[in-house]
């Protein structure tokens, strides 16, 4: 499986200077270095064949063992650092403040 990386975001945008994870603000960066948890029994539920083109997979890698570990976060693709977007936004009507997608 090779993917097509264009990862310009987190090598061009501020992130956090803790690396730590916990439920906090985060100021002044735009997403949190992680280590996702490992899943217990990840199972390939779905796939978009459009969005396997690109990133420059195929039908045949998206069924694979290597596909299914690295997109469940039950392992890491080779030159990439899994991260946590910072992000603001709107909740049931009201302006929630700082948001994070805490992976």
């Amino acid at each position: 499986m090779k993917l097509n990386l264009n990862d310009t975001f987190n090598k061009v945008l501020p992130a956090d200077s803790i690396t730590k994870n916990y439920v906090r603000q985060v100021p002044n960066a735009c997403f949190s270095r992680v280590t996702p948890k490992i899943p217990g029994n990840p199972s390939l539920v779905h796939y978009s064949p459009q969005m396997l083109e690109a990133v420059g997979l195929t039908e045949t890698d998206a069924k694979g063992e290597e596909f299914l570990k690295v997109f469940s976060g039950a392992a890491i693709y080779p030159e990439t650092e899994p991260f946590a977007m910072c992000y603001g936004g709107h909740q049931f009507g009201s302006w929630a403040g700082q948001l994070g997608d805490g992976r």
